[in-house]
């Protein structure tokens, strides 16, 4: 993701309450700490975190989603799940991105 600064402070001012509502879901963070020394349970891991992630954090994720990538979130509802589960992929790579967020939430 190459976004110039000003359209980068944009999209970060959009989604930081949603993510910082996603990184302070305490259900969530239960079933993080519960695999969190368990990285050969992995398949367990994702079928227990991905119906609580979603459940609570569909309309966060499509808005983060839409942010990101510079479209609507009609349009992310509307897109294939495979182009979907490929943008999450590319957000859940961006080092830089995710060590943004995860330095507020050390902080706390």
């Amino acid at each position: 993701m190459n976004l110039s600064t000003d359209k980068a402070v944009d999209i970060l001012i959009e989604i930081t309450p949603y993510v910082a509502d996603i990184i302070n879901d305490s259900d969530l963070r239960k079933v993080i700490d519960k695999y969190k020394k368990t990285p050969a349970k992995q398949i367990q891991y994702f079928a227990e975190l991905i119906p609580t992630f979603l459940k609570k954090h569909r309309e966060p994720v499509y808005i983060i989603l839409a942010a990101l990538n510079e479209t609507t979130v009609e349009e992310i509802q509307a897109q294939s799940f495979v182009v979907t589960v490929n943008q999450i992929k590319e957000i859940a790579s961006d080092k830089d991105l995710i060590s943004f967020f995860t330095s507020f939430a050390k902080a706390e």
